[in-house]
C-alpha cells in the first residue's frame, strides 16, 4: 500500500475499523451543483418508474444505478482532487470503477436496510491477507447532512470486515452487536470495502437522505451495472475518468486489463506524486 496519502491515525482506522471518513471532501458550491443534478436525476427516474408513488422525488428507498450515464455532474467525483490521491494509496494504480449509484432515501421509521456485505455470498468466503490490496470498495459521498441518529445514517460494524458474515435480520431495531451509525454531514465521504458489515438506519426526520457512491475494483474485476459506457458519455471524459471506466483504447487487447503498460502514466499523470512498488 502507498501511504503518502493516508495518516498514521487513518492507516490504523483502515486497518482495525475497516473504514474511513473524509471530512468536507466537497465545497457547498459543489454539493449544490451535485444536489441540484441529482434532484433532476431522480425526478426523471421517478417519472419512469410507475411503482415509485409519492412526491417529485418519489417514495421508499430506492437506488439509481449507471448515474454517470445520467449526468456529467458527476464525472469530477469519480477523481475529485480530495478523495482521489486516498483511493489510489489504499487500493493502487490498477483500478477500475465498477458501478456508480444514486442513492435516495425517504422518510421511514424501520431501519432502510439491513446489514450485509457486498457482491454476495461468494465474495464473504474470500478474506486476503490483511496487508494486501482491496478487492473492492465503494466511496459514498453524502449529498445532506447525517448529524444527528436517525437520519438514514450509514450503519455499519467496525472491525466485521475480518470476521465471515452471518445473516442477521434487525428485529424491533436491533442490531449487531457493536453496530454504530456514522454521523456527517453533506460533503462528507465514507470509503469502505466490501467485507465490512453495513446498512442503513432509520430515517425519523422529515428530510429525504441523498448520497452517491463509486464502487471501485482491481481492474482484472468487470463493473457491476454496465459492460462500457455509450461514446457520448466517454466523449466527455478525461483520459484517466475514460480508463477509470475501463476504456483501454481503440486497439486494446483483452490482456490488456491484467497488465496494462500506460496504467500509471494515465492514473497518475503528473498531478500525482505517488510511487507505487511492485
Amino acid at each position: 500500500m502507498n501511504s503518502i496519502y493516508l495518516t498514521e491515525d487513518q492507516k490504523k482506522q483502515w486497518h482495525e475499523e475497516g473504514y474511513l471518513i473524509l471530512r468536507q471532501v466537497l465545497t457547498s458550491k459543489e454539493i449544490e451543483e451535485v444536489l441540484t443534478a441529482v434532484d433532476e436525476v431522480i425526478e426523471s427516474y421517478v417519472q419512469q418508474s410507475p411503482n415509485l408513488q409519492g412526491n417529485r422525488f418519489g417514495a421508499g428507498a430506492f437506488t439509481i444505478i449507471r448515474a454517470i450515464e445520467r449526468t456529467h455532474t458527476l464525472d469530477p467525483l469519480t477523481d475529485h482532487p480530495n478523495t482521489f490521491g486516498t483511493i489510489l494509496s489504499l487500493m493502487g494504480p490498477y483500478l477500475q470503477i465498477m458501478g456508480t449509484q444514486i442513492y435516495v432515501r425517504h422518510p421511514d421509521k424501520e431501519q432502510l436496510m439491513g446489514f450485509h456485505t457486498d457482491a454476495g455470498p461468494s465474495l464473504q468466503r474470500i478474506h486476503p491477507h490483511p496487508n494486501s490490496l482491496p478487492l473492492q470498495f465503494k466511496i459514498q459521498f453524502f449529498l445532506t447532512d447525517l448529524t444527528d441518529k436517525n437520519s438514514a445514517n450509514f450503519m455499519c460494524v467496525p472491525g466485521s470486515h475480518k470476521r465471515p458474515f452471518s445473516e442477521y435480520n434487525s428485529v424491533n431495531g436491533k442490531y449487531p452487536e457493536g453496530a454504530i451509525q456514522v454521523i456527517a454531514k453533506a460533503g462528507d465521504a465514507v470509503i469502505f470495502p466490501w467485507a465490512l458489515w453495513h446498512g442503513v438506519g432509520p430515517n425519523h426526520t422529515d428530510t429525504i437522505r441523498k448520497s452517491v457512491t463509486f464502487r471501485y475494483g482491481q481492474m482484472w474485476s468487470r463493473p457491476y451495472d454496465y459492460d462500457s459506457l455509450p461514446d457520448d458519455v466517454l466523449s466527455r471524459m478525461t483520459p484517466r475518468r475514460k480508463r477509470l471506466f475501463g476504456f483501454m483504447g481503440e486497439d486494446f487487447h483483452p490482456t490488456d486489463y491484467f497488465k496494462p503498460k500506460d496504467q500509471i502514466e494515465i492514473i497518475c499523470g503528473d498531478d500525482w506524486n505517488l510511487s507505487f512498488e511492485n
